[in-house]
């Protein structure tokens, strides 16, 4: 096996994982019904599927330039992500009236309602 057959097998490996990942989010996306729940789901898709689809991009790439420009984007995405995830699960908390329906608030954040809702 040569060097380049090892690079594509393990570029294939790594968007397999990715794809895999992004279809059982997709799936778990469309079977959930409360938007927290698919904003999970959405967030497995934004962290795991764009790492594994992006390592397999740097694997198959091979130039240091492409490399980092691929870093670069992966970058911004897990710290793009998280932020925009947060700010419309805080808005669909703070705007839904049947929020607390749908939430189990456990033992330890009793009192702290009012930090979360």
């Amino acid at each position: 096996m040569t060097s380049d057959t090892v690079r594509l097998l393990i570029g294939a490996l790594l968007m397999a994982g990715g794809i895999a990942v992004i279809v059982v989010s997709l799936l778990g996306f469309y079977r959930f019904r409360f938007v927290l729940n698919r904003m999970h789901c959405a967030a497995i898709v934004d962290t795991l599927g764009s790492l594994l689809i992006l390592a397999a991009l740097m694997v198959l790439a091979g130039a240091p330039v492409y490399l980092f420009k691929l870093l670069g984007i992966l970058a911004f995405l897990w710290v793009g992500s998280p932020v925009a995830s947060h700010l419309v699960c805080r808005t669909e908390l703070l705007t839904d009236q049947d929020a607390k329906k749908h939430i189990v608030i456990s033992e330890e954040a009793e009192g702290h309602e009012h930090d979360v809702l």
